[in-house]
């Protein structure tokens, strides 16, 4: 190929540009869809990459054998389980990665950011690059920070902010150090670090998570330095498990069923796996799936290839259409290389011309993009991925063009000349309608797949939880009751126009464990959900008891420690013949550390989990180390959150506060991946059953150019429009049914799998793949409908004349 075949395939193009625009945005928009979908799948295994010899880099994960807790691994892990890795006698480092918030002043600002609490061993395993201060003393001083370059200009306007301070509630931070911002692909982002004794963590928290076996505040990481053995460090683990108040009290009667298994599983996931990792719950990190991701990057790969199948498919039509041309080529002297370098150069320029199109339509649609799968998607548009796509567009010119060339080539020019040109194989015919087929077939999956995802989606976040959620306000605070602040910010939201009142709890829905082992007299010891609550919680949430009765303010305080409220499955689970013989019972903690508690009343099952999960036993105790507003409007709720909003400085005005509708905090808790995969896939639809479309708009082209003669003829003996529009139609037809018989089954099964982790399924029965058909139909009607109207008004004398 030379620089006169491109000049003369940029004529032909310009020459034609109804044809021309079609052609290049249908591949440009499948390369678009191809780039962002393959750079998510490469962006995806590429987590913590930057991680220095991160081959030595583990997180340590535990697993309880509770049925309760599901028996899957988490990605926390407790202090003293870090503690017991450090003493195992191995040559290992450690360190904790705490996530917490934090919320300060800045002059006449209140800023609000993540702090990674982290141990100074975090300095040595993951190196981050100091970019001013010392990072050393940021980990080890209590009322010191450092601060990402992005955190820095965002709260002080530069990123030298090293010796600048933050007011925080009763405590005034120090910025000791400035760090470059980690990756964008990386399970362990943050806005700045600080030690796990800093003031962030209150003391009491501290001591608390530093003796519990049983509670894990964050993630763990170890180091495995030259000559570690990975076994024995966790055996030192097992060990230390074996021997706390954690199994040999509070969970004695647990781990004698348990048939010589311990309480909790440990192991060291390395580092470039836990992204990715299949069996892994992840609440607190960033977290793939390795077979979605995969099923994306196969998807990229089909998208790119049905509308390089299209582009195919019409330049054959168009090839077939230039016989004429071809052939005076021929006579004039043109070899059949130059003939073929002639139609690659002119695949080449289209395919090139269609690349940079499609990089375009990408830059424009990455913020929408990387918006959808929530996550920020770096170096996308580097050197190098742009070089790589524009080779890969090049060699799609000279791989899309060797059929179309082919065709070329086969024109023998005394027939094409004589007006008897050659037309397409039947073989060649029926690849084509296969790959038609397999485009609506993709299309049809798709679309039943998206319209059963949405509809799930849209039936387990409307399930009722048990209570209206409509004049419901929820917003955390960062002291609990026990600060006389919270307590008087508290009466004074009661006190509001428009307010019927106010309850703090725990947050009332969980996709976390807080559980509690409780036994009543003669039987065994069950492990129950945890809730700490206020007294007014239940008249809050418009919640009436199934038996005895719930907490009122009137008959209940914090500090009343001697009662609870149970759920019904509670009572079920702790083997109640009946709610009602439950009331007055007596249950006891197995850790022993507290009194017996009677049961006062029984409660309705509460939604509290998304429809993933069954009804879960849960315990709600009376307890004031709770920060979790609720607020009942009887007045209008807008009006109400901006009074709420416009009260809260003056109780903390060194905090941010933000205040929710309770109906949109469970969305946003259970069910907000699950809307963005229905509008990932909705988008994969649309796009699908857009090339769809245009293959057989193709298709109807050449099949009413190929059979016009045969039309004629059956004009000419008589054959009237509708019969010629069926005959039209009934390929058509065919093709779309076939597309179904391909397509459905593989849609079915992957909508089977993805309810199949759902306790609570919407009744989808089979009408998505119903109407994933129709939608097809009405598509390819449409999109055949222009050819079959002219082949509907084929005049017999002109075309026998042609």
């Amino acid at each position: 190929m030379n620089l006169r075949d491109f000049r003369i395939g940029w004529r032909l193009l310009v020459k034609e540009p109804a044809y021309s625009t079609v052609v290049v945005l249908g591949l440009a928009i499948g390369i678009a869809v191809c780039f962002l979908l393959l750079g998510y799948v490469r962006h995806s295994f590429s987590y913590d990459e930057h991680v220095p010899e991160r081959e030595r880099v583990v997180q340590l994960q535990e697993r309880w054998n509770l049925a309760l807790l599901g028996n899957g691994w988490g990605s926390t892990a407790s202090l003293p389980a870090r503690d017991a890795a450090l003493a195992s006698g191995q040559p290992v480092l450690a360190s904790a990665f705490l996530d917490r918030g934090i919320n300060a002043r800045v002059g006449d600002r209140v800023v609000a950011f993540g702090v990674a609490l982290v141990d100074p061993d975090f300095e040595k395993i993951f190196a981050p690059r100091v970019l001013a201060g010392d990072l050393h003393a940021a980990l080890t001083r209590p009322e010191a920070l450092a601060l990402t370059a992005d955190t820095a200009l965002k709260v002080f306007g530069r990123i030298d902010a090293v010796g600048r301070t933050l007011q925080g509630d009763r405590q005034t931070y120090v910025v000791a150090a400035v760090v470059a911002d980690p990756p964008a692909a990386t399970t362990m982002p943050y806005e700045a670090l600080a030690g796990t004794n800093s003031a962030i963590l209150p003391a009491d928290q501290r001591a608390f998570a530093a003796g519990a076996w049983g509670f894990s505040p964050g993630r763990v990481y170890l180091k495995l330095l030259p000559g570690a053995d990975a076994g024995a460090v966790l055996d030192a683990l097992r060990r230390g498990q074996r021997a706390s108040p954690l199994v040999q009290r509070d969970y004695a009667q647990q781990v004698a069923a348990l048939g010589g298994r311990d309480l909790i599983d440990y192991r060291l996931q390395p580092i470039a796996d836990v992204y990715l990792a299949p069996d892994l719950n992840d609440i607190l990190a960033p977290h793939g799936n390795r077979q979605g991701v995969i099923g994306l990057g196969a998807i990229a790969v089909l998208v790119l290839l049905l509308a390089a199948t299209n582009y195919v498919n019409l330049a054959t039509v168009r090839t077939l259409a230039r016989q004429r041309e071809i052939a005076v080529r021929k006579v004039l002297g043109a070899s059949a290389q130059a003939v073929a370098r002639q139609f690659l150069a002119e695949s080449v320029l289209v395919c090139l011309l269609a690349t940079v199109l499609g990089l375009l339509l990408a830059w424009l649609l990455l913020p929408v993009f990387a918006d959808l799968v929530q996550r920020r998607l770096d170096g996308m548009f580097d050197p190098v991925p742009l070089a790589t796509t524009l080779a890969l567009g090049g060699l799609l010119g000279l791989a899309a063009g060797a059929y179309p060339t082919w065709s070329a080539l086969r024109v023998r020019a005394t027939a094409a000349l004589a007006g008897r040109g050659a037309g397409e194989t039947a073989r060649g015919l029926w690849i084509r309608r296969a790959l038609t087929a397999l485009q609506f077939g993709v299309a049809m999956g798709l679309t039943a797949t998206t319209l059963a995802v949405a509809w799930q989606t849209r039936y387990a976040s409307t399930l009722d939880p048990g209570f209206d959620t409509a004049p419901l306000l929820m917003f955390p605070a960062a002291n609990n009751m026990r600060d006389a602040r919270t307590r008087a910010f508290r009466d004074a939201v009661a006190r509001l126009p428009g307010v019927a009142g106010v309850a703090v709890s725990h947050l009332p829905f969980s996709v976390g464990h807080n559980i509690v082992t409780l036994r009543r007299a003669g039987g065994t010891a069950t492990d129950i959900n945890l809730y700490a609550v206020g007294p007014e919680f239940f008249d809050v949430y418009g919640v009436k008891p199934v038996a005895g009765r719930l907490y009122s303010p009137a008959l209940d305080k914090f500090g009343d420690e001697d009662r609870v409220v149970i759920n019904a499955a509670a009572a079920r689970q702790l083997g109640f013949p009946s709610p009602r013989s439950a009331v007055g019972q007596m249950l006891t903690n197995t850790a022993g550390s507290d009194k017996p508690k009677q049961i006062v009343g029984v409660a309705p099952d509460l939604r509290q989990r998304s429809a993933r999960d069954g009804q879960q036993p849960s315990v709600f105790f009376l307890n004031d180390r709770v920060g979790g507003f609720t607020v009942r409007c009887s007045g209008d709720v807008d009006t109400v959150r901006r009074a709420i909003l416009a009260l809260w400085p003056r109780y903390f005005p060194n905090e941010d506060l933000d205040v929710v509708r309770m109906s949109s905090l469970i969305s946003d808790i259970f069910y907000a991946d699950d809307l963005r995969l229905a509008r990932l896939l909705a988008a994969a639809s649309a796009i699908a059953t857009a090339i769809a479309a245009f293959g057989i708009y193709v298709l109807a082209a050449y099949s009413v150019r190929r059979r016009e003669k045969e039309i004629v003829l059956r004009k000419l003996y008589g054959a009237g429009g509708a019969a010629i529009a069926q005959l039209v139609a009934r390929e058509f037809a065919a093709l779309v049914g076939a597309g179904g018989l391909l397509g459905l089954p593989f849609a079915w099964l992957a909508i089977q799998r993805w309810l199949g982790a759902f306790a609570e399924r919407a009744p989808i029965g089979a009408w998505t793949l119903a109407a994933a058909v129709l939608v097809a139909g009405a598509v390819a009607l449409v999109s055949t409908l222009r050819h079959g109207l002219a082949a509907v008004r084929i005049r017999p004398a002109a075309a026998l004349r042609e």
